[in-house]
């Protein structure tokens, strides 16, 4: 099969000028693993005068060959781009991961980075598999097509954490238990959740715990329910929240939401984008018998929020 039109177009377009060294993958989150790869990328591509950079596939391949299974992304792919340019790339360009892209062998997908993106470094990560079934000789295959078309092929160590690999799916574990100390130390970072803020049920205002809803996209990965310190940016201000994620059981047991209490701030940010880095988790998500109770708990979340967050 040949490289599908529509890929052409896409590497193409995204190609940069110099010979390439590159990498190829999801890398969603670009947790430290990630980051150990591209700066290995920048590294070598530096020693060889290449230009440094990414061919990122999203959506992710799953939503193709498994589409009952629904994905649960880290970043967004705006954030991920952003976030390998910040770990050492020089370029990123998204390949849209279709059916027919599904079918095309790794020899030829990486022919096509040959001829459009002028690769002559190929680095690979410790599971690299891509191409028509991804196979599990993927590096060596690469092996043999850059000996044949004239370009390299690294491929880096895994890098480990507390005896586990730095994988996507370790932060997905780690933030569906609300182990947010686990997440920070995979990622790097804070875990970060974005949105526009939008009009909710507007509770928080009538027990005198004003709050901001943000919405975001359904497929988006969320801590475990519960009650977490954060800091915020939004509108020009860097603040400090008590942000609760969850379903509301005291009320009605709805869809989830994410509302944080700003600290020590008033005005009008409907419409707005609020950043929020979830620091540390309070609590778990709980029912209460009534909105009193409610209300002191919240207070005495927002106690806790400040002294974490202080």
């Amino acid at each position: 099969m040949s490289i599908p039109t529509f890929t052409q177009a896409q590497l193409t377009a995204g190609a940069p000028g110099p010979e390439t060294a590159l990498t190829i993958g999801v890398l969603d989150g670009v947790h430290l693993g990630h980051q150990a790869l591209l700066k290995r990328l920048r590294q070598e591509a530096k020693q060889r005068a290449l230009s440094p950079g990414v061919v990122t596939l999203h959506p992710h391949p799953i939503t193709v060959l498994r589409p009952e299974v629904a994905p649960s992304y880290l970043t967004s792919l705006e954030d991920r781009m952003e976030l390998m340019r910040d770990a050492g790339a020089d370029w990123v360009i998204p390949l849209t991961f279709t059916g027919e892209v599904s079918e095309v062998t790794a020899e030829e997908l990486a022919g096509a980075f040959h001829s459009y993106l002028r690769m002559r470094l190929m680095v690979l990560g410790p599971d690299a598999a891509f191409g028509r079934g991804a196979p599990k000789d993927t590096f060596q295959r690469m092996q043999a097509l850059g000996a044949e078309l004239g370009f390299e092929v690294i491929q880096v160590e895994p890098l480990m954490h507390d005896h586990e690999r730095y994988s996507s799916t370790a932060v997905r574990r780690a933030l569906a238990d609300g182990d947010m100390d686990r997440v920070t130390a995979l990622l790097g970072r804070n875990y970060r959740i974005s949105g526009p803020v939008v009009k909710g049920f507007e509770r928080g205002r009538t027990i005198g715990i004003p709050t901001a809803n943000i919405s975001i996209a359904v497929d988006r990965a969320l801590p475990a329910l519960g009650v977490y310190a954060t800091r915020v940016q939004v509108a020009g201000h860097t603040l400090l929240g008590g942000t609760n994620i969850g379903r509301r059981p005291t009320f009605d047991a709805g869809h989830v939401s994410i509302e944080t209490h700003l600290l020590d701030f008033e005005g009008d940010i409907y419409g707005e984008r609020m950043d929020l880095e979830v620091v540390a988790r309070i609590r778990g998500e709980m029912k209460f018998e009534s909105v009193e109770a409610l209300k002191a708990q919240i207070e005495r979340d927002i106690r806790r929020a400040r002294e974490i967050l202080r």
